[in-house]
């Protein structure tokens, strides 16, 4: 089962896999381009391709953030909330809606700030190493690293009202965020995507 209304279109997915995918690419061609005559002279205008590399990496980060929140949001049934700290992660409504023993995350370890997006993940999908029908009961905290081509994701298991255990891990450039979080989390991980017909397809 997955949430349909999440489902994302054609347009904002992809548009987000082309900054992911080719925002650094972009930025080599367009220094190189640029600065072709100066390389062949082998002045490289190395502070050119840190400024083209730098905004690079910042929209790839984002990007990996963002798509990563999709992954996530089809097998929300309340959304993604976006919070700046910890405190609001313990407040959102996602956590207080299902009464979740809040004690249990900090203990286990909460991001202190920054940009992040919560999602409450209660669903069922499918285990990749049995095939067989797995219950999906997480709070998933996904932040961008910015700095680095990646996003970073904290995955809080739920048993009950309280959090059991903690997995964290990090989505780096150029690997596809749907195929990590379905490695890491053993349950297999798919897109719906919304065309406007009868009906949407899964990436």
């Amino acid at each position: 089962m997955v949430y349909h209304s999440h489902a994302t279109t054609p347009v904002i997915f992809g548009g987000l896999l082309v900054l992911y995918y080719f925002s650094i690419p972009l930025a080599l061609i367009l220094w190189y381009g640029k600065y072709h005559a100066y390389i062949k002279k082998r002045n490289f205008r190395l502070k050119k391709l840190a400024a083209y590399l730098l905004i690079a990496v910042f929209v790839t980060s984002f990007s990996a953030y963002k798509i990563t929140g999709i992954y996530f949001d089809i097998h929300s049934p309340t959304g993604g909330t976006t919070c700046y700290t910890a405190s609001c992660v313990l407040s959102s409504d996602s956590l207080k809606l299902y009464h979740l023993n809040t004690t249990e995350l900090k203990r286990l370890g909460l991001p202190e700030f920054g940009l992040m997006k919560v999602y409450l993940v209660r669903d069922t999908g499918v285990d990749t190493e049995t095939l067989m029908p797995k219950r999906m009961d997480y709070v998933a905290i996904v932040r961008p690293l910015l700095i680095v081509p990646a996003a970073r994701v904290d995955v809080y298991h739920v048993d009950g009202e309280s959090a059991s255990w903690k997995k964290s891990f990090t989505i780096v450039w150029p690997l596809q965020p749907g195929s990590v979080l379905t490695d890491k989390l053993k349950t297999e991980f798919t897109v719906i995507i919304f065309t406007g017909g009868a009906g949407g397809g899964g990436v």
